[in-house]
């Protein structure tokens, strides 16, 4: 099974493309060293799920890298126009000492479901 007709080669070079734009996007973006380096560091947590799927369940590496490619591109799409206050609002909630977990902005929130609800699907559909 070749997901889109690609084969894994194609499929790993499209991973790698996903996560320049990953860390084009989202890294330069992130208010501190310590934003920064988690968020670069994110696309390497995705890729161990990745790995767990390829290794537990058997699953075709052009399909693994498949589906990474749509979740690595997901974040990028569903913060474009956000990342300004995103980075603004971790800053605020740093200085005043509270959790940064209610820091993403509503509209933000939404464009990320959005964003993984169409990459997702695509991911899906892609690897049956």
């Amino acid at each position: 099974m070749y997901p889109l007709g690609l084969g894994a080669v194609s499929w790993w070079w499209l991973a790698i493309l996903a996560t320049a734009v990953f860390w084009a996007v989202l890294v330069p973006g992130m208010p501190t060293r310590t934003h920064r380096i988690s968020m670069a560091l994110a696309p390497a947590v995705m890729a161990v799920f990745g790995l767990g799927s390829y290794y537990a369940k058997h699953m075709d590496a052009a399909a693994v890298l498949a589906m990474y490619s749509f979740a690595v591109v997901a974040f990028p799409v569903g913060m474009v126009g956000h990342r300004r206050k995103f980075a603004q609002r971790l800053m605020e909630a740093k200085q005043r000492g509270e959790s940064e977990e209610n820091t993403w902005p509503p509209a933000m929130m939404a464009q990320v479901f959005v964003s993984f609800v169409v990459f997702g699907t695509a991911a899906i559909w892609t690897t049956r």
